[in-house]
């Protein structure tokens, strides 16, 4: 479904946002320490949308850095029970395309294999998510080259577009027509401006092409000066590898996953001290090959939303969607049988 257009004054969003909250946790962007993140409203505190990307991911709201799954008492035999799953309604408001796409990455991976994760379904179930069309495209932002642009709407309830003297609003499912009944907003014939969004910043191959360069000396270069530090795979919003472990305080314990990263040393780790990823470039391949095949084999899409979270994060100022490039365009001297030069990528 998709209704009609409404409109919200400026000086109505924060009495909109109250109103929502009486039934519903609601989490808006607020800038902490210089970095806007989703954090639940707080009336007292003015609500202002970012031109565009969220500095750090919705994700946390659906699967936490840690996060208790199950609940034991040491002395019992057989006694882990799972966590009372979260039912309360939230909203969440000013969710852009990309992080939208990559919750829709994330349910592939936790909802539809043959073992459901009841935790993250609970959280995507209570939550109703209102988008929001971003003003501008951020400078390392390239949505657009990964088949998305700032206009996208696809699993979004609701979505938001800033325009002069206000929000229009508009509804897209039964959830968000639920929550756009509200009296503050008012129907109206104005519609957003079409606008033309920049694109072919960061161009990639195909995924067939990138699992052809598995075997070439390209990825020593490219890993040349990464740290590996894990930075880029916490902040992206489609990483999802995690750790299993039990906490025990004063006879209680819980079973708990935290994220893990494939850019650590003891990610491939096993038994006897076997490491099948001793090496940066294996690391490096590893996650490059993630996001643009691995990904698009196992459930038919590539992993990136062209965010550019990776490069804002990286210490060493590495351009991941650069690296994606420059590989891409190894494959095409490759493919013309030209001799191998030698990589040059953006960091340090």
């Amino acid at each position: 479904m998709s209704s009609a257009w409404k409109k919200l004054k400026t000086a109505d969003l924060q009495k909109f946002l109250s109103h929502c909250a009486k039934d519903a946790d609601v989490y808006v962007p607020y800038k902490n320490d210089g970095k806007w993140e989703f954090s639940e409203y707080a009336a007292e505190k003015e609500v202002n949308f970012p031109a565009n990307i969220i500095d750090v991911s919705v994700k946390p709201l659906f699967f936490p850095k840690r996060r208790p799954i199950a609940e034991y008492h040491e002395g019992e035999q057989w006694n882990l029970t799972p966590v009372q799953l979260p039912d309360r309604p939230r909203v969440i408001m000013g969710v852009r395309a990309c992080d939208v796409s990559g919750l829709l990455y994330v349910d592939k991976v936790f909802l539809d294999g043959p073992h459901k994760d009841t935790v993250y379904e609970a959280e995507r179930k209570r939550t109703t998510i209102i988008g929001m069309v971003c003003d501008e495209m951020g400078p390392h932002c390239h949505c657009t080259d990964r088949g998305l642009a700032p206009d996208n709407t696809d699993g979004m309830d609701g979505v938001i577009v800033r325009v002069k003297n206000g929000y229009l609003l508009r509804a897209l499912t039964d959830k968000g027509e639920h929550l756009l009944a509200d009296t503050l907003l008012k129907e109206t014939k104005e519609k957003p401006a079409k606008q033309t969004w920049p694109k072919d910043k960061f161009p990639i191959a195909t995924p067939d092409e990138f699992m052809q360069m598995y075997n070439d000396s390209i990825w020593h270069e490219l890993s040349d000066i990464c740290l590996t530090c894990g930075a880029c795979t916490y902040e992206c919003p489609t990483c999802v590898c995690f750790l299993v472990s039990d906490e025990r305080y004063g006879g209680r314990g819980e079973r708990v996953t935290v994220w893990d990263s494939c850019q650590l040393t003891s990610y491939a780790r096993m038994a006897g001290g076997h490491n099948t990823r001793k090496t940066p470039a294996s690391r490096v391949r590893n996650r490059t090959l993630d996001k643009f095949a691995y990904s698009h084999k196992r459930y038919g899409r590539i992993s990136c939303t062209g965010c550019g979270r990776c490069v804002m994060v990286c210490p060493i100022n590495r351009s991941f969607p650069d690296v994606a490039a420059v590989l891409t365009e190894r494959v095409r001297e490759k493919q013309k049988g030209k001799k191998r030069t030698q990589t040059k990528v953006q960091g340090g």
